[in-house]
């Protein structure tokens, strides 16, 4: 799998609303000129396939392949970690993939790259199974979008508000047991065919994965 490559698009919004962006969520963070606040990519895998994939460590095994709806129980390793060996797990469900239209950025300035792409929504939630607390924000980081040449992409992420598709932004910590909802968006050319998990080396190289049933 190829890693994800960054896209950047510009909000053109009120000045009201540019007063109120002022840091995009996933970890990035971005500037704005006048009433045009930047938007970063976020710094963002059947029943029968579920049950086989799992491995005796109680993980889905790297490279399952399952359906939008079912559920991945998968190491975590957190952003900035030095070490390989990951002793979290999560809880993930991707539970759409919709497809959107260029109308949908109406009012949000795109570039010819972006002006090229198809967007897809994806609405994940993410539960931790501990043992230590976690930020929701950061872990959605690990979903990814597959393209059509099987290369991953990363998310978008807006200042301000995108109603079409709204990501939750909270730097809150996830208890054990907690769980976390967002919506990422993804706009690359000829949009994305699954969605990903793709954090700690063997979820890197083969992904766990959703398609739409």
């Amino acid at each position: 799998m190829g890693r994800r490559s960054h896209l950047v698009a510009f909000a053109v919004t009120t000045v009201a609303a540019a007063i109120g962006a002022a840091a995009c969520g996933g970890g990035s963070s971005g500037g704005s000129a006048g009433n045009a606040p930047a938007a970063t990519a976020a710094a963002t895998a059947t029943t029968s396939a579920a049950t086989s994939g799992a491995a005796t460590s109680g993980v889905t095994k790297a490279g399952t392949a399952l359906t939008v709806g079912q559920s991945a129980t998968v190491p975590y390793v957190p952003l900035g970690s030095t070490t390989s060996d990951a002793t979290l797990k999560l809880k993930v469900t991707v539970d759409s993939i919709e497809k959107g239209s260029l109308s949908d950025f109406n009012g949000i300035q795109l570039d010819a790259a972006q002006r090229a792409g198809t967007p897809e929504y994806v609405k994940v939630h993410i539960t931790n199974l501990g043992p230590a607390p976690v930020k929701g924000s950061e872990a959605s980081v690990a979903i990814e979008g597959v393209d059509n040449t099987g290369q991953t992409q990363q998310s978008l992420t807006f200042i301000g508000d995108f109603p079409k598709c709204t990501e939750n932004e909270s730097q809150a910590q996830l208890g054990r047991g907690d769980t976390f909802q967002t919506c990422l968006t993804f706009l690359v050319p000829g949009g994305i065919t699954k969605a990903a998990y793709v954090n700690g080396t063997d979820y890197i190289e083969s992904p766990v994965t959703w398609a739409a049933g």
